[in-house]
């Protein structure tokens, strides 16, 4: 979507490969983490007893994944990728330690915000080392990098606030609504400012704010793990949506 957004048409095919197992083993290195020994087993959850269980085959892969990023960070992908990865590193140890320092049975807000606005800028970094027409502050302070960011911090912190009780719980859903709603807002706002190629990723932006803001009104007919799953599900709506209106425009320029 990046690519598509900022003009690319094609990438090296070692970049989605680095950046799938990049993410994979982040995530795995933040289950076992969260599973860790000094866990009380009562609070941990299915996908924590599963990485727990397998451990060390989580480490051994986590091991590998890192050794292909290096090995392609130094020798298969550009220079300016791997400058774009240090500072990606540095947000990521930065998430580890406040994942590490944070107590038990907090929200995380702080941590799903980090979380998002790394993922979104991780994504983004290797892209834009490819699309020397855009300026390195153009990409960092871009919309597109912070809705993005914005709504997977969304994605996180709704999954948090769903397990609240009380008027805890209601407090949390009306500020997950107007997260969704301010997202989209901007996004609209951006999307009737923007060219023909970028206009489908605002779009995109809206349909994922729109989702979670439905599941947020409906939360209580779900159950934990069918919440979890549609949340996802919401989060990668956008792309089919981005799919289907950039192919659709492609035949129309035919």
């Amino acid at each position: 979507m990046f690519a598509k957004t900022w003009g690319l048409r094609s990438l090296p095919d070692s970049l989605p490969l680095t950046l799938a197992l990049s993410v994979w083993a982040v995530y795995a290195l933040d289950r076992l983490i969260d599973a860790r020994s000094s866990q009380p087993r009562a609070s941990l959850e299915r996908r924590h007893h599963f990485h727990r269980k397998f451990r060390w085959l989580f480490i051994i892969g986590i091991v590998a994944a890192f050794s292909w990023i290096s090995y392609a960070s130094l020798y298969l992908l550009s220079r300016t990728v791997l400058m774009y990865g240090a500072f990606v590193g540095l947000l990521v140890v930065g998430y580890f330690i406040i994942a590490l320092a944070r107590k038990s049975g907090s929200t995380g807000i702080l941590k799903n915000a980090i979380a998002g606005i790394t993922f979104a800028y991780g994504t983004a970094t290797g892209v834009h080392a490819y699309a020397p027409s855009l300026h390195f502050t153009q990409m960092v302070f871009s919309w597109e990098v912070g809705l993005f960011g914005a709504l997977c911090a969304i994605n996180m912190t709704a999954i948090d606030f769903w397990e609240l009780k009380g008027e805890d719980e209601e407090d949390a859903s009306a500020l997950i609504g107007m997260a969704t709603i301010v997202v989209a807002g901007i996004a609209l706002f951006w999307a009737t400012r923007s060219d023909a190629w970028a206009k489908p990723f605002h779009y995109a932006i809206i349909t994922g704010a729109g989702g979670i803001y439905v599941l947020n009104k409906l939360r209580a007919q779900l159950d934990k793990h069918a919440r979890r799953l549609w949340v996802d599900l919401a989060l990668l709506a956008p792309v089919l949506l981005f799919w289907v209106w950039m192919t659709y425009y492609r035949t129309t320029l035919a």
